[in-house]
C-alpha cells in the first residue's frame, strides 16, 4: 500500500519535499448527510494539511483494518470551517471582520468533496467500478504520480500533454489500441480554446507512429506542418511552455498538400486533382445538389439511362450493378466506378432524352435538374483532366496528406471533395489489407453533415456508419472538428468513442456534448465554460476516467494563430 503513496515510497529522497515526507494521511471521511450522490464523498482535512489539498487532486482512501481501497478526485472546494466555534458566532465574525486589527484567528479544517472513480484492489493496483462507499473516518492519502499514470491508463505512444495539476504525469493515446483511432475521435471547442493545436498534435502524433494522415482543411490552417514552429523559439510564453512540455520545433518529414481543379492554394507546390464524375454516387450527388423528391426521382431516371448507355456491351445479361442492388436495399461497399459516364455525357442525355417533348410538371422538374447539373459543371472540379487522386501516394505510413479547401466558398464543392476521399480511402482500405493504419481529420464537420440537413443526408450518414463499423477493423478512423457541437447530428457524436472537449460555452452545446458523453459527473461538465486555453476534457475508452489534460503546444507551423 504504502508504494503508491506520495511521500511513503519516496521518503528520504532527494526528490521528496517535506510536505511528501509526512506519514499522516491528507484527511478523513466524513459522515454522511441526509441526501448525496453515490459518487461523492465530504472529506475533512486538519488545519495542519490544508496545503496539502487542492481541486483536482487525486487521492487514494482506504478503510482501516483491510477494509476497501478507492481511487477519487477533488471535484469541490477546499471550503474552510471553524473547529469549535460555529462560522456566525461572534468569535468567528469579530476574527474576520476585525482582521487588520484583531489578531486572533480560530482554529479551522477544510471541506471538499472528492468522486470516487472507482475500487483500487492494491495488490494489483487494478480500478474496477463500485457498489459500496467508503465508511467514516476513511484515510485519504495523495497518490505517488506514477501509479496516477498507471491507475487511469494514460501511458502510450502518442504524447498529448500533462494531467491538469501534475507536469510530471503525461498523458498518452495509445497508437496500437483499437478503442482509440479506429473507432473515431472528436475535437470540440470555440474559437480561441486550442482546439487547432490539439488537432495538430493529434497529427503529429498519429504520423509519427506509422499513421497515413488526411486532413480536410478547410481554412487552410495545415498546409504548413512541413516546416516547424517559429512561435516556440520567438514567444517567451511559448517557449517556457516548450521546456515545460519536453518537446522543441520540428516539422513533418512527409507531407503533400492537394487541391482540387478550380481552386487556388497558398502552396505553390500543391498537388491538382479532379473529381471523377462516375466515381461519385448518384445518392451522394442528389444528398449534395438539395434535390426534392420529385427532382431525385428525375435525376435517377436521368442516371440510369446514363449508366446504360456506357455499358451496353459490357455486361451480362441480367447481372445486376451495385448502384442497382444498393436501390433494392442492399448493404452494399465498393461500388460501382464507372470511368466513362461524365457529367457532360447527363447533360447532353438530359436535353436529348428528356427535355425534347416534356411537359408541364415533368418538364419543371427536368428544367431543375439541368440547372443544377450546369451549376455542378460550372464549378469546374469534375472530369477537367485526367490527374484523379492517387490513393496509394496517401496511404502511405506516416505521410500526412493536406486537401486544400480554403479557396472554396461553396460547401457544395468541399462536401463533393470530402464524399470522394472519404469513399476512396474505405475502398482502398478494404482491398488492401496491408495498407497502414490511416486517420482522415475532418475541419468544421457541422458544414459536412450538421443537425439541420441530416435527414436530407441519409445516404452519406449511412456511408459514415459503415466507415464506422468496418473501418475500425482495418485501421481506419475518422476525427471530427468542429466549433459547433449543437450543430452536429446525434449520429455523428454516436460514432466518436473518444472526446477532446476544449472550452464550450452556451447552453446547447453543452447539452450536445453532456448528452453524447455517457455517465461523465456533473462536477467534469461545470468545468468546461471555464477551461483555460489549451486545457481540454478528454473522454476515451483507453482511460478509465475523463481526464482534464493540459495539451501540449505543436511543434509544426500553423497559419492563422491568434
Amino acid at each position: 500500500m504504502t508504494e503508491i503513496i506520495t511521500g511513503e515510497a519516496q521518503k528520504g529522497t532527494d526528490k521528496t519535499t517535506p510536505s511528501q515526507q509526512r506519514k499522516d494521511p491528507l484527511g478523513f471521511v466524513n459522515f454522511d448527510g441526509s441526501s448525496g450522490d453515490n459518487s461523492l464523498v465530504d472529506v475533512r482535512v486538519p488545519q495542519d494539511r490544508i496545503e496539502r489539498i487542492r481541486r483536482g487532486q487525486y487521492v487514494l482512501l482506504i478503510e482501516s483494518k483491510g477494509g476497501d481501497s478507492y481511487l477519487g478526485r477533488v471535484t469541490k472546494g477546499p471550503f474552510y470551517n471553524p473547529d469549535a466555534v460555529g462560522r456566525d458566532s461572534g468569535f468567528a465574525k469579530a476574527s474576520i471582520l476585525m482582521g487588520d486589527k484583531v489578531k486572533f484567528l480560530p482554529d479551522y479544517h477544510a471541506v471538499c468533496m472528492v468522486e470516487i472513480l472507482g475500487s483500487v484492489y492494491l495488490d494489483t493496483l487494478s480500478l474496477s467500478g463500485h457498489t459500496t462507499r467508503p465508511l467514516p473516518k476513511t484515510f485519504v492519502w495523495e497518490l505517488d504520480e506514477n501509479k496516477i499514470e498507471e491507475l487511469l491508463n494514460l501511458r502510450g505512444n502518442m504524447y498529448l500533454g500533462h494531467l491538469a495539476g501534475y507536469e510530471g504525469v503525461r498523458v498518452h493515446f495509445q497508437a496500437g489500441d483499437k478503442r482509440v483511432l479506429p473507432r473515431n475521435v472528436g475535437i470540440f471547442g470555440t474559437v480561441g480554446s486550442g482546439k487547432t493545436n490539439t488537432s495538430q498534435v493529434l497529427i503529429e502524433e498519429a504520423s509519427a507512429a506509422g499513421y497515413a494522415v488526411a486532413v480536410l482543411d478547410v481554412e487552410g490552417e495545415y498546409v504548413s506542418m512541413d516546416r516547424s514552429s517559429e512561435e516556440l523559439s520567438v514567444s517567451p510564453r511559448l517557449r517556457e511552455a516548450a521546456s515545460r512540455f519536453g518537446i522543441s520545433p520540428r516539422g513533418i518529414d512527409s507531407l503533400r498538400v492537394y487541391r482540387v481543379t478550380g481552386t487556388e492554394s497558398k502552396r505553390k507546390d500543391a498537388i491538382e486533382f479532379c473529381i471523377k464524375f462516375g466515381d461519385i454516387s448518384p445518392y451522394t450527388l442528389c444528398e449534395i445538389m438539395g434535390l426534392n423528391e420529385a427532382q431525385e426521382h428525375r435525376f435517377l431516371e436521368l442516371y440510369d439511362t446514363a449508366v446504360e448507355s456506357v455499358r451496353s456491351g459490357k455486361q451480362q445479361p441480367g447481372a445486376k450493378s451495385k448502384w442497382d442492388r444498393l436501390k433494392g436495399g442492399e448493404a452494399v461497399v465498393g461500388l460501382d466506378r464507372i470511368p466513362e459516364l461524365t457529367l457532360q455525357l447527363l447533360i447532353d442525355k438530359l436535353r436529348t432524352d428528356f427535355l425534347t417533348g416534356s411537359k408541364g410538371a415533368d418538364r419543371s422538374s427536368w428544367l431543375k435538374v439541368n440547372q443544377l447539373l450546369h451549376k455542378l459543371k460550372r464549378y469546374q472540379i469534375f472530369d477537367t483532366h485526367e490527374q484523379g487522386l492517387n490513393v496509394n501516394d496517401l496511404l502511405t505510413p506516416g505521410r500526412v496528406s493536406i486537401f486544400d479547401l480554403s479557396d472554396s466558398t461553396n460547401t457544395r464543392i468541399n462536401n463533393i471533395v470530402i464524399a470522394d476521399i472519404l469513399r476512396r480511402v474505405f475502398d482502398h482500405k478494404l482491398n488492401n489489407e496491408d495498407a497502414p493504419p490511416t486517420l482522415i481529420m475532418i475541419e468544421e464537420a457541422h458544414t459536412f453533415v450538421s443537425r439541420e440537413n441530416v435527414s436530407k443526408m441519409e445516404f452519406t450518414v449511412d456511408q459514415l456508419r459503415e466507415i464506422s463499423r468496418r473501418g475500425r477493423k482495418r485501421w481506419l478512423g475518422l476525427c471530427f472538428i468542429s466549433q459547433q457541437p449543437a450543430h452536429l447530428p446525434d449520429e455523428l457524436y454516436e460514432l466518436c468513442n473518444t472526446k477532446i472537449i476544449h472550452q464550450t460555452t452556451g447552453k446547447k452545446n453543452l447539452d450536445a456534448l453532456r448528452t453524447s458523453a455517457g455517465n461523465v459527473n456533473e462536477a467534469v461538465w461545470s468545468e468546461v465554460p471555464i477551461l483555460g486555453q489549451g486545457r481540454s476534457v478528454i473522454i476515451s475508452p483507453q482511460f478509465t476516467h475523463p481526464v482534464l489534460c493540459d495539451m501540449r503546444p505543436c511543434q509544426t507551423h500553423r497559419e492563422y494563430t491568434d
